[in-house]
C-alpha cells in the first residue's frame, strides 16, 4: 500500500490529525504537522523523527489566516518539493444552547471549522492543481455534520458546511485527478471529547463520568473511538487502495446511527 508522500495535516499536534500523521508516517510519508499550537506541533513533530527520520517537520498554522496558509505551502514545497495530499482538520467545539449561544460565539466556530477549512482546501488545492500531479484532499466532518445534536447548534452547522464543501471540491477537483472526501468522526477519546464531557456536566449538572457512560451506553460497540481508528480511515483514503472513491462522507461512529 502506498500513502500518498507528502501530506499535510491541519490541527495535526493533537487528537485525531496526531494520530492521522503517525500514520501516514508509519507508512512512509512526509508529513507537516500544522497548527496553532505551535509548541505541541514542534513536539509532535521531533517525537516522530525521534528515530533520525526527517520526514516529519511543523508548521504554526492558524487556518482563518490566508497568509500563514501560503506559507505553509511554501515550506513544505522548500522541504520536500512537493504536495500531494492535504488533511483538512482543525476544528474547535463549543457546546451551548443556541438560545444562550452569542453571536461572536458562532461567528468563531464557523470561521475556523468551516470558513478555515475552505481556506485550507482552496489553498492547498491550487498547488495540487498546477501540479498536475493528481493527489487527495481529506476533511474533517463529524457524525453531527449529518445530523444535529442538543447544544450543538454552531459545530453541527459547520460540519454540514463541510460536507456541502466537500462534495463540491470533489466535482470541481475530479478532473485534475484530486480526489476529496471526507470523514465524519463519532465519538473519540481526544481532549476536546473530555472538554465536551466537561460541558455536558456544567449544562445537566451531572458529573463527567456519568455523561461518558450514558454516551457509551448509546454506542452499539459499546466504547468511543481511539483515534488510531480514525486514523486508518484516512490512511484509505489517502492511500493507492483508494483510486475511484470521491465526494463521500464517511460516518466512523461504532454503530451509532444505526443502534
Amino acid at each position: 500500500m502506498l500513502v500518498y508522500r507528502v501530506s499535510v495535516i491541519t490541527g495535526g499536534a493533537s487528537g485525531i490529525g496526531l494520530a492521522v500523521a503517525r500514520r501516514f508516517h508509519e507508512q512512509g510519508a512526509g508529513v507537516v504537522i500544522a497548527d496553532i499550537d505551535a509548541a505541541a506541533a514542534k513536539q509532535a513533530a521531533e517525537t516522530l523523527s525521534a528515530g533520525g527520520c526527517d520526514r516529519a517537520i511543523w508548521h504554526p498554522l492558524d487556518v482563518t489566516d490566508e497568509a500563514a496558509l501560503e506559507a505553509a505551502v511554501n515550506h513544505t514545497i522548500e522541504k520536500f518539493g512537493r504536495i500531494d495530499c492535504v488533511v483538512a482538520n482543525a476544528g474547535i467545539l463549543l457546546l451551548r444552547p443556541a438560545v444562550d449561544l452569542s453571536l461572536d460565539d458562532w461567528r468563531r466556530v464557523i470561521e475556523v471549522n468551516l470558513t478555515g477549512a475552505f481556506l485550507t482546501c482552496r489553498t492547498f488545492a491550487r498547488r495540487l492543481v498546477s501540479q498536475r500531479l493528481g493527489g487527495r484532499i481529506i476533511l474533517t466532518s463529524s457524525l453531527f455534520g449529518r445530523r444535529g445534536g442538543v447544544d450543538n447548534s454552531a459545530y453541527s452547522a459547520s460540519k454540514f458546511g463541510v460536507i456541502g464543501l466537500m462534495e463540491s471540491l470533489a466535482a470541481e477537483l475530479a478532473p485534475h485527478q484530486i480526489l476529496v472526501n471526507a470523514v465524519c468522526p463519532g465519538q473519540v477519546e481526544t481532549g476536546m471529547m473530555d472538554q465536551l464531557f466537561r460541558d455536558r456536566s456544567t449544562l445537566t449538572g451531572t458529573s463527567p463520568e456519568e455523561v461518558r457512560r450514558m454516551l457509551e451506553l448509546k454506542i452499539p460497540l459499546q466504547r468511543m473511538a481511539r483515534p488510531t481508528d480514525i486514523a486508518d480511515v484516512y490512511l484509505f483514503l489517502a492511500s493507492s487502495l483508494n483510486n475511484y472513491m470521491t465526494g463521500q462522507s464517511i460516518v466512523v461512529d461504532g454503530g451509532w446511527q444505526v443502534g
